[in-house]
């Protein structure tokens, strides 16, 4: 019983076995193997904007932002309050139909909050 018990298991794990290959031959991997394909990623087309070398062009623009802050720290209740004016000059032909603003802390300073709020071990153990 115990010899046709060991035969019948050997079976089965090895049909288990063969079921999890996978035939890597069929798979050429990542690579765009188009030899007609843009090459936008590597050099991009030039234009008015860019150069081939990546160099400005003539019909380049260059925006500008001016800004005035005024911010106050509330040590004693943990708040921050402020007033900003933001000018945004758009020195392109281009109609932009919106402007993205995003204000962060400086994760990197030393006093930052950021490892108290990451639990990841990792990033405790490398900012030490």
């Amino acid at each position: 019983m115990k010899k046709t018990f060991f035969i019948m298991f050997s079976f089965l794990l090895a049909l288990g076995t063969m079921a999890q290959e996978n035939d890597k031959s069929k798979y050429q991997g990542h690579t765009d193997q188009n030899k007609f394909k843009q090459m936008k990623d590597l050099l991009p087309t030039p234009n008015e904007q860019r150069t081939a070398s990546g160099a400005p062009g003539h019909q380049y623009t260059q925006q500008k932002v001016d800004y005035v802050m005024d911010i106050r720290l509330d040590e004693k209740n943990s708040q921050i309050h402020g007033d900003e004016k933001i000018t945004y000059h758009n020195n392109s032909k281009d109609y932009l139909e919106y402007l993205w603003l995003q204000l962060d802390q400086n994760v990197r300073a030393a006093n930052s909050k950021t490892p108290d709020i990451n639990s990841d071990s990792f990033n405790a153990a490398f900012n030490g």
